[in-house]
């Protein structure tokens, strides 16, 4: 998780984004957060992430570092079920509407046979999260395909 964090923080804003999710949700004050050991402070970080409240700045932190690191990927799987984009950023506003089965089948598996399975699952189920997007052929595919089956390292 830590790695995600951090790949995700290339963002300028997001830090500052994090940091005061910690503070409120965690009820701890800054001048004694600060003061923590780092491995303490990410304790923290991660317990925040994981909160039910913190839900929206965990798929915010979970798609910035999916685009920075995985920026490829998210631009040929867009590609694949051909939805507007520049580079790994969909140029689309609101509801974004579900590819044809066909094409949907198509554009996972370009992205599985080019990609490991374990980052083309991240990205797929992240995107799936986002709230514009509504696509019950994709999310039944995330369910009945084994290779797109999150494992749980939570602990790391």
């Amino acid at each position: 998780m830590s790695t995600f964090v951090e790949t995700a923080c290339g963002d300028d804003e997001l830090p500052e984004k994090i940091a005061g999710a910690v503070l409120t949700y965690q009820q701890i004050p800054l001048k004694r957060f600060s003061k923590l050991p780092e491995e303490t402070r990410r304790a923290y970080v991660r317990r925040t992430l994981r909160d039910k409240r913190a839900e929206d700045l965990a798929l915010y932190v979970l798609s910035a570092a999916l685009t920075r690191k995985h920026a490829a990927l998210i631009s040929a799987f867009l590609d694949a079920v051909k939805l507007p984009h520049e580079g790994a950023s969909l140029t689309t506003e609101g509801e974004i509407a579900e590819p044809s089965r066909t094409v949907l089948a198509k554009g996972v598996g370009a992205v599985l046979e080019k990609w490991p399975a374990r980052d083309v699952s991240l990205y797929l189920h992240a995107f799936a999260a986002q709230p514009d997007v509504d696509w019950p052929v994709l999310d039944e595919k995330l369910v009945a395909d084994p290779r797109l089956a999150l494992e749980d390292r939570s602990t790391e």
